[in-house]
């Protein structure tokens, strides 16, 4: 068994999924309300769609998406959850009849993705202005997400540190 072999690898998986959590979870994460901005429009298409998706492994499971779109804006508002076996998802066919009977619509979007085709939705208010889907909502998995990988990334540069530095470790 070589310990510096699996150390170094430590340090790689552990960098990687730093980054993996600051770059891919990091920005949903530490998104503010303040640096949002309301998109407002009559609902033009809206459907609640599923589909078949197979992982690498062959594990296979069902996609589900809301995808809507507003008369005032060029993008695309799409949420979407990985529903494992199940063939419906509850939260957006909820949220899609709450969207048809309200017809307009308010969307938080970032400020950066703005003119962007398919932007990340912090948040949706109906007509009344009552929100049906939360800002906390949208970033919940994004939570879990970037904890997973920070974790293993201080696990894997900790691995690395305790092998390299363990002789001064030891002598504190």
């Amino acid at each position: 068994m070589n310990k510096a072999y699996y150390a170094k690898r430590g340090l790689f998986i552990g960098i990687t999924a730093l980054f993996c959590a600051f770059y891919f979870f990091g920005p949903t994460l530490f998104t503010f309300k303040s640096s949002l901005v309301e998109q407002n429009g009559e609902i033009e298409y809206l459907k609640v769609i599923y589909t078949p998706v197979e992982s690498s492994r062959g594990a296979k499971s069902i996609k589900s998406e809301l995808k809507f779109t507003l008369n005032s804006t060029q993008s695309v508002y799409v949420l979407m959850k990985n529903i494992g076996q199940s063939r419906y998802n509850e939260r957006f066919e909820k949220l899609e009849r709450q969207l048809n009977n309200s017809g307009r619509v308010t969307v938080w979007v970032k400020k950066s993705q703005k003119e962007e085709y398919k932007p990340t939705i912090f948040q949706i208010a109906d007509r009344n202005g009552t929100i049906i889907y939360d800002f906390n909502e949208s970033k919940s998995l994004s939570r879990v997400g970037f904890l997973v990988s920070f974790c293993l990334g201080i696990f894997g540069i900790g691995l690395f540190i305790k092998h390299k530095y363990s002789d001064r470790i030891k002598n504190l």
